[in-house]
């Protein structure tokens, strides 16, 4: 490639500090060019950090989506996700978003077609799919050699985002977060289901209850989902787990069983049901979690790669979409006290 892509990233908060922003950076085929955050003054740090490397800053997102930025992520918060996303795609700017991708289908769904109309590239950051030990459990499920899964647990707990993020009230406010840890954390889970399987929900009965934290969304959550094979998945998130983080997934299937960041020491562990094969350890570097300062993923690269043709985009927006409507559906049966079927109508 002889021109770098110029690049630019939208928020300038957590996830920026900790992923993107170095991502860009350190990419051989981009050049970070510029960061809008609507107030400057909390982001001083990074501003120190990365205007003497030539990095311009903005305060007003049109400048910053005219500035020539070819390419974006979306690290604003959940009710901008999805305006910030169709304005830099209208340009034909590329977007890689944050989860959860929008606020509502319909968002998701503008989202889209907006990417759609444009040509350009639209890429959600599902970022557990990176974990070493995710990508070692997608190649024992795709192997075969566990059969038919029968059913599913998986959990994300930790003790609230006021550990994680400076600026945590948002999270707290439905107006602007949209939930709770139901798709703070559960859309990765309902994205992991998806990976690691290959399976489909097609009917989700869901639960939430605020136990603890301040503010007007949920702080716990749990949900039962039927998946296409007839399996049963459980999903539970947690705001409220004062004891580390829970990270887990475990799959139970016709010829043993899978565990994912259960048992301490081994990210990735079959118990396989023929006892001359027994506990089959796969050595992993643990996956990242939210007590590290510096994510290195590759999510910037596979994005850059995508957009240059070298390979699909490996979280494109439907993928974003279906994590995102399996949330939902969790949401609507809070309300409806009932199952709901999937796929959703928007």
């Amino acid at each position: 490639m002889s021109q770098k892509l110029k690049a630019g990233v939208a928020g300038a908060g957590k996830i920026a500090r900790v992923l993107h922003l170095h991502e860009w950076y350190e990419s051989p085929d981009a050049e970070l060019t510029a960061v809008y955050n609507g107030d400057l003054s909390f982001c001083q740090d990074v501003v120190a950090e990365y205007e003497p490397k030539g990095v311009v800053f903005y305060d007003d997102l049109d400048a910053f989506l005219d500035s020539g930025v070819q390419a974006i992520s979306v690290c604003e918060r959940n009710n901008l996700h999805a305006s910030v996303s169709i304005a830099a795609s209208k340009r034909g700017i590329h977007v890689l978003c944050e989860k959860p991708m929008a606020m509502n289908l319909a968002e998701a769904q503008a989202m889209i077609d907006a990417a759609k109309a444009s040509g350009t590239q639209l890429m959600i950051n599902q970022a557990q799919r990176y974990s070493p030990a995710h990508l070692k459990a997608r190649e024992v499920m795709q192997s075969g050699v566990l059969g038919k899964i029968y059913h599913i647990q998986t959990t994300f707990a930790h003790p609230g985002p006021e550990g994680w993020s400076p600026t945590s009230e948002w999270f707290f406010n439905k107006s602007i977060s949209g939930f709770g840890p139901l798709a703070d954390l559960g859309v990765h889970k309902a994205d992991l289901v998806r990976f690691l399987t290959g399976l489909e929900a097609v009917r989700v009965c869901g639960s939430k209850a605020t136990l603890e934290k301040p503010g007007t969304v949920e702080d716990n959550s749990q949900a039962l989902m039927l998946m296409d094979n007839g399996a049963l998945a459980m999903l539970a998130t947690s705001w409220t787990y004062h004891g580390g983080e829970d990270n887990s997934f475990v799959a139970m299937c016709e010829n043993g069983v899978l565990k994912v960041n259960v048992e301490p020491g081994d990210s990735v562990v079959v118990y396989h049901k023929d006892p001359a094969r027994g506990r089959e350890v796969y050595p992993t570097v643990a996956m990242q979690d939210n007590t590290q300062d510096r994510w290195d993923l590759g999510v910037v690269q596979d994005f850059v790669d995508a957009i240059l043709g070298r390979k699909p985009n490996p979280v494109p927006g439907e993928a974003g979409y279906k994590a995102l409507e399996m949330v939902v559906a969790m949401e609507a049966s809070v309300e409806s006290g009932s199952w709901v079927d999937l796929p959703m109508k928007v």
